[in-house]
């Protein structure tokens, strides 16, 4: 294969870190080539810079074997780069041929040419297979077919060459993730070359070519996909060994902290389950089983459900969730930056925000909540460890940690954690199953909700497998395995 893309020696500053430090990548013609690393590696610094959104303070980018040196994105777009960002930049009320053309629609004689709008977008839908049609409306379609039309948004653009995928799969069921990975190998026989950016080591090793590993800003490593193992690749990311990667189990108590009976509302129907304090129930199934669904109507934020909740044996009524967290629970929503946080708020306000009442007397006390919330920030080892840093310039699995030392400091018994590791590197999934089984070792009742099945079966005492909005099957002890979830899910 003929070198695309090479940066050498590619070295950016910000003040008091070293982002990147003397960093090589090549790129081929018509390769998936996978950058990985945790959280504050690299990876989005180095992307930045060859995407032109920040500059590099020394080093060389060459495109074709001719330096190139971007002072902004549209200088790297003129060259043929463009980038797909884990949240879509779509109108969904818009069809597909105007969602292609977004910004950028075709005029004749200063007049919107639908005619060549939806004639150019027909010959790319077909060109690479995407089941859709110009005139449909993008909403009524699913992500999986969205994504592909994200894509093919930044690549009918004259001369694409380079496509950056950053997290694309985080939303899609396995199945969607099956018809994107057949998209990708289209792109790839157009001899579009692919930067694929995912936290799913098993994803990595199905679609990549090669990988590189960053680590505190320098690289591990670039090797063949098909020539390392998984517990190889964790290793060179976080650098250590994680033979075990989920903490060792421990038995829960028979204290019955939750039940619920017949539950039924949008998205399911006569859910029964009951959850003892000191264990970490499980919940699973393919996305649209309902699992977020019925949480979320036990957390009071769904409403309309019909079914009794009950809370250490007594019956409550949980209209909202200023009612479940008067009972006692608490939750880690799967999208944590619409639902969990106040983005351009401060680590300590996100912290605080559901225990002003326990901190007030009768006035806020900001030195007791100050201690309390910077507490808590060192013990989930949360970097930089700032109280004062505004929520958003955090990691994923930095906000992550935020989110959950909210719970922690209204201290609730019962956690509901939906989809928690959902974007977050394998470091800090590591950091957040250890923080879950401390908790249900301290006696909390955790409800772990999660369409990814291998942590499923390595964290949790008992699971529930849901499937259209129902639960199909109950599993405990060497019954929690992929295989038979798979089936259940599936059958």
């Amino acid at each position: 294969m003929n070198t695309l893309l090479e940066a050498k020696g590619v070295t950016k500053k910000f003040p008091g870190v070293l982002a990147l430090d003397r960093i090589d990548f090549n790129l081929q013609q018509g390769e998936v080539h996978a950058i990985l690393g945790e959280n504050g590696a690299g990876k989005s610094t180095l992307v930045k810079i060859i995407t032109g959104a920040y500059t590099k303070d020394s080093g060389e980018i060459t495109i074709n074997g001719k330096t190139v040196d971007f002072s902004s994105p549209a200088d790297a777009q003129d060259v043929g780069i463009g980038i797909i960002y884990q949240e879509f930049s779509q109108v969904n009320t818009l069809s597909v041929a105007e969602n292609i053309y977004l910004g950028q629609y075709p005029k004749i004689m200063g007049c919107l040419d639908w005619g060549k709008m939806r004639r150019d977008a027909a010959e790319l839908l077909e060109r690479f297979h995407v089941n859709a049609h110009p005139r449909d409306i993008l909403g009524t379609l699913g992500v999986a077919t969205r994504q592909m039309v994200e894509i093919l948004k930044a690549i009918h653009k004259q001369g694409i060459k380079v496509l950056i995928m950053d997290e694309p799969t985080s939303a899609l069921s396995d199945t969607e993730t099956e018809m994107l990975f057949d998209f990708i190998r289209k792109i790839k026989n157009q001899d579009v070359s692919v930067i694929y950016i995912s936290h799913r080591l098993d994803e990595i090793k199905k679609i990549s070519d090669r990988i590189t590993i960053l680590r505190n800003g320098k690289k591990v490593l670039t090797a063949n996909a098909d020539e390392m193992a998984i517990d190889d690749i964790v290793s060179h990311i976080v650098g250590r060994d994680l033979k075990d990667h989920y903490p060792d189990k421990t038995p829960a108590a028979n204290d019955e902290i939750l039940k619920v009976e017949n539950l039924t509302g949008r998205g399911f129907t006569d859910v029964t389950l009951k959850a003892r304090r000191g264990e970490i129930l499980g919940i699973t199934g393919l996305l649209g089983a309902g699992k977020t669904e019925v949480l979320q109507a036990i957390y009071g934020a769904a409403r309309g459900y019909k079914g009794k909740i009950f809370i250490k044996g007594k019956e409550v009524s949980i209209k909202t969730p200023r009612d479940a967290n008067h009972h006692g629970i608490g939750l880690i929503p799967e999208s944590r930056r619409e639902q969990g946080l106040v983005l351009v708020l401060s680590n300590l306000f996100n912290i605080s925000l559901a225990s002003l009442r326990k901190l007030s007397a009768p006035v806020l006390r900001l030195k007791k909540e100050r201690i309390q919330g910077t507490k808590l920030i060192n013990d989930l080892d949360v970097r930089p460890a700032d109280p004062f840093k505004q929520v958003r310039d955090l990691s994923g699995g930095n906000q992550q940690k935020i989110v959950l030392a909210k719970w922690l400091m209204r201290d609730c018994d019962i956690l509901f954690f939906d989809e928690p590791t959902r974007g977050i590197d394998v470091g800090a999934k590591f950091q957040i199953y250890t923080l879950i089984s401390k908790l249900a070792k301290v006696g909390k009742c955790i409800v772990f909700s999660s369409s990814e099945v291998e942590e499923i079966v390595g964290t949790c005492n008992r699971v529930l497998v849901m499937k259209d909005g129902r639960i199909v099957e109950e599993l405990i002890g060497s019954d929690i395995n992929n295989e038979t979830i798979v089936r259940s899910m599936s059958a």
